[in-house]
């Protein structure tokens, strides 16, 4: 079952049984967005003192499933081993920790009706409470709070003004309304997007405009996107031209993933199969080409 920010035929979610190499620490809420935020980190400590000298910084965007769900961590952990920098994994969900939470073992036990736990939790929480969830989390009056009062500040406070940006589905559209917004955009070095939901998230559920989003965005951008995405969202498509007319934009890469591959696949594939892994190599070495080229300090 997939979620109503993805395509028909997305991946559903992943549970991906990994030990993550970095630390979790927790954000206090501010007077704009109350919540507090959990994240990850990988690279440096949350005890350090300055983060300055510590390579360059990624901060990366779960999809609607959440940073602690699939293969988010392992990513964090890759990017900044590749990069020699930090990756910084931010819950967006007010400690909700996503559409599907933080796995215990817990999960794996069948309930009183012989379901495994998590798999009811999953279908049930889709069954009753996707949408609803998907319209607590706008951008407006909270998410970009997040961004623009949290978590920017807390880089300033390590030492960072620039990093690059990364999302996943619901995450690449939070990195496109950060890249529209110009308080945030100026520490933004770029964007990348996997398996975008940009159209699905601002038109279909907050009623904007996503191509318009892509003409009024800053700075460089890279979407890798995938056969499900509409032909808007696919090379050559509206979002594309978009992005390309923007004078605003220094760089444009928009690719379309193997035909093997669908919505989610980043970060919920089964990579049991040697042609998922492959596609995951691909889009990762994508990305790291576009940061090799952006995204070299934090200061």
């Amino acid at each position: 079952m997939t979620s109503p920010c993805c395509p028909p035929d997305a991946l559903p979610a992943l549970k991906f049984d990994y030990k993550p190499k970095g630390e979790h620490f927790e954000l206090p809420g501010v007077a704009s967005r109350s919540s507090s935020c959990k994240l990850y980190v990988v690279g440096a400590s949350p005890s350090d003192d300055t983060w300055k000298d510590r390579g360059p910084v990624l901060v990366m965007s779960s999809d609607i499933f959440g940073p602690f769900s699939g293969m988010h961590c392992k990513l964090a952990d890759e990017f900044a081993s590749r990069t020699g920098g930090i990756a910084l994994l931010p819950d967006p969900f007010e400690g909700t920790g996503g559409l599907v939470p933080r796995y215990g073992e817990e999960e794996d036990k069948p309930n009183r009706l012989g379901f495994n736990i998590f798999t009811w939790n999953l279908v049930t929480g889709f069954l009753w409470n996707a949408k609803s969830f998907i319209q607590r989390y706008p951008w407006d009056g909270n998410l970009q709070y997040l961004c623009k009062d949290q978590l920017i500040p807390y880089l300033q406070s390590k030492g960072v003004e620039k990093f690059a940006m990364m999302g996943f589905c619901f995450g690449s559209w939070m990195i496109l309304k950060a890249c529209n917004d110009d308080a945030i955009a100026e520490h933004v070095t770029c964007g990348i997007h996997f398996h975008p939901a940009s159209e699905l998230m601002e038109k279909n559920h907050f009623g904007g405009d996503d191509v318009g989003l892509c003409r009024t965005c800053k700075g460089p951008q890279l979407i890798h996107a995938t056969k499900n995405e509409s032909a808007n969202w696919k090379p050559d498509g509206a979002a594309h031209k978009a992005l390309e007319e923007n004078e605003n934009v220094q760089e444009v890469q928009f690719t379309l993933a193997r035909n093997t591959q669908s919505h989610g696949f980043m970060t919920r594939v089964d990579t049991n199969i040697e042609d998922n892994r492959s596609a995951i190599k691909e889009g990762v070495d994508c990305a790291m080409g576009f940061l090799e080229k952006y995204n070299t300090k934090s200061s």
